[in-house]
């Protein structure tokens, strides 16, 4: 997850949104990340683990799920301020 991190971080400088995506278990591993290259308030969108699990259909409804939010990440100017922290979660 921190390639995603990074990545996210860097095109967000370059003022381009992102919605970086990964399971619960990583939150903390994705939290640090995101402090370290100095852009603590990012927020990934957060999905249950473990995927791999999952029939097709269960994995189309989990994204459908999380469509909205990836959507409104990508279309929503984000606080930059940096003050925040924490990731957001999909059901």
């Amino acid at each position: 997850m921190s390639c995603s991190v990074h990545d996210a971080v860097r095109l967000e400088r370059l003022g381009i949104p992102t919605a970086a995506i990964g399971t619960e278990p990583f939150v903390d591993e994705a939290l640090e990340q995101a402090r370290v290259l100095g852009m603590p308030a990012y927020r990934m969108v957060l999905l249950p683990h473990p995927v791999q699990l999952l029939t097709t259909p269960e994995l189309h409804a989990l994204a459908d799920a999380a469509l909205p939010e990836i959507v409104a990440r990508l279309v929503v100017q984000a606080d930059r301020s940096g003050k925040g922290s924490g990731c957001s979660q999909t059901p």
